[in-house]
């Protein structure tokens, strides 16, 4: 490959990195990359709660350098109040669009030490790609747990880490 078509290629392509943790709290549905996952438990938020897609969100709009989740959807706004969190990705989306982005992928880690999560990650790599309109080979999930060590390791939060590639949409590939 040429120097100037491998330069090209390096300045099509952003990179961003987020994390989110949310506490744990009973009676509230638990919502993960908009799927409903059956627990006795929720996570706390001024939205459904859903730290993945927060992850998601936050990682696009970091490799965009756009600004983060609080700034487009202020906590203390009462629109956001309860609102599915899919309203974020979706959004994250729209600003994709116009910025000429798409996703070249996403990796995705979700740490709890419950529920098990693996007969929920295909239904969410589905929802998220769908989302973003992007193939489900482009969405990575995964869960694991932090071994009974801090405050997910006790059951008292969910946290996601989020790696995501963006490319230019009108790079030729």
């Amino acid at each position: 490959m040429e120097t100037s078509s491998f330069l090209d290629l390096m300045f099509s392509m952003r990179v961003g990195f987020s994390k989110d943790i949310h506490k744990i709290t009973e009676g509230k549905p638990l919502i993960l990359c908009g799927v409903n996952i059956p627990s006795s438990f929720g996570l706390e938020s001024h939205s459904d709660g859903d730290c993945a897609i927060h992850a998601i969100v936050e990682a696009i709009f970091g490799a965009m350098n756009v600004g983060d989740l609080g700034a487009h959807y202020p906590p203390n706004d009462d629109k956001y109040k309860n609102i599915s969190s899919t309203y974020f990705l979706e959004d994250a989306k729209k600003i994709m669009d116009e910025e000429g982005y798409t996703i070249g992928n996403i990796d995705l880690f979700i740490s709890c030490e419950k529920p098990k999560l693996k007969d929920y990650i295909y239904p969410m790599r589905q929802k998220v790609s769908e989302l973003l309109g992007t193939d489900i080979k482009n969405v990575s999930i995964k869960a694991g747990t932090n071994e009974k060590m801090d405050a997910v390791g006790k059951g008292e939060a969910i946290e996601a880490y989020c790696v995501c590639l963006l490319k230019e949409k009108n790079d030729g590939r």
